[in-house]
């Protein structure tokens, strides 16, 4: 069975598995309405913060493990600023999400942890294609996933009842075909040089 390498690094960004040191940090962004608005559950209290990471910790040891819920910890600070995953949905097919401080909104940060996440479905999970569901009304999180390339698909009207309403989402996609082909390009480009050429 393949498996995510962790934790995973992006320029500024450590991805890791959660630990329950991790408590007040969650408890710190997804007690936040801002944070929790797009999303389908929250704000969260301490409790439903507990319950919420006893399940993560518990899905850190399944076999084969098929979620990765993942504490994004900004290398600077060393702080835990937020959440991604990647969540297997069948066979080849990966999700991926994430939320973030609303302190450490506009940073670029969001569309770092979806490159680090789809290049580790491509290449390590094997994915022929990763997904993502996102509120029709969210978006930043609309920009980000077409700024990795992912193509909308479809929109799911009813998509489901949280929060005493319904749920209107799109769905993007980003094909295996469609990643590489990006990757070659991006590795085309000329690299930026420190000076002058002598």
């Amino acid at each position: 069975m393949r498996r995510l390498t962790l934790p995973r690094y992006t320029p500024r960004l450590e991805l890791r598995d959660f630990t329950r040191d991790d408590f007040d940090g969650i408890l710190a962004y997804s007690s936040d309405p801002r944070v929790t608005r797009y999303l389908f559950f929250g704000p969260r209290d301490a409790e439903r913060t507990a319950e919420y990471l006893d399940g993560l910790l518990a899905s850190q040891r399944e076999t084969p493990r098929s979620r990765f819920e993942l504490a994004v910890v900004e290398r600077d600070s060393e702080r835990v600023i937020g959440a991604c995953d990647l969540s297997r949905v069948e066979r080849g097919v990966f999700d991926l999400g994430y939320m973030l401080s609303a302190a450490h909104w506009g940073r670029g940060y969001a569309t770092e942890i979806a490159r680090s996440l789809a290049e580790g479905a491509f290449l390590e999970l094997r994915a022929s294609r990763v997904i993502s569901t996102v509120d029709v009304g969210n978006r930043a999180s609309i920009r980000v996933l077409e700024k990795l390339g992912m193509r909308w698909e479809a929109v799911y009207r009813k998509h489901r009842r949280a929060k005493n309403r319904w749920w209107d989402c799109h769905l993007y996609v980003l094909p295996r075909e469609v990643w590489e082909a990006e990757q070659v390009l991006r590795a085309a480009e000329p690299s930026p040089r420190s000076g002058p050429v002598s």
